[in-house]
């Protein structure tokens, strides 16, 4: 079983969780929505995937469990056009993978036209298989997406890149 925590409010964790669960057709990856109220009741969890959607406003005591929750699992994917600050990931030893629109991220759209746009992959990422996933553009047709928000679509894909069989 995978576990996959999401930092993110309850109305975008529940689209991204559906549409996630929908395009990869998988039985054995379980999410949880991780927010300042739940911290305290998942810190046993061990989590294989973090992602962090969006801003987190938490106690110094709750960055203890985040960073003890974050230091055990193997990716943390992050919003990074959104939370610039990555102390908790520059301390750990795990695959760190960034997406958003700006040029450092490691996931990023190269391209939008009207109706495709182009992400673009800016380094080799193992998936949780331990199978690379080299660099390079993916197009993408949108109006299949029409619905979502990009840095919801840059999250779901990011997912979809470490898990897809």
């Amino acid at each position: 079983m995978h576990f996959i925590g999401v930092f993110a409010n309850n109305s975008e964790f529940e689209f991204i969780k559906r549409y996630i669960i929908k395009i990869l057709k998988r039985k054995d990856i379980e999410f949880i929505n991780i927010n300042s109220n739940s911290i305290s009741n998942i810190k046993n969890v061990v989590f294989e995937t973090i992602l962090i959607c969006g801003k987190i406003n938490i106690s110094d005591k709750q960055k203890e469990i985040i960073n003890s929750i974050c230091s055990k699992c193997k990716y943390i994917i992050i919003n990074a056009d959104i939370c610039s600050n990555t102390k908790i990931i520059s301390s750990n030893r795990v695959n760190c993978i960034t997406y958003g629109l700006n040029q450092k991220s490691t996931i990023t759209i190269s391209s939008i036209q009207d109706e495709k746009a182009i992400i673009y992959i800016q380094r080799n990422i193992k998936n949780v298989k331990g199978n690379e996933i080299e660099m390079g553009e993916i197009c993408i047709n949108l109006k299949k997406y029409e619905q979502i928000k990009i840095e919801n679509l840059l999250s779901i894909f990011s997912v979809y890149l470490l898990y897809k069989e």
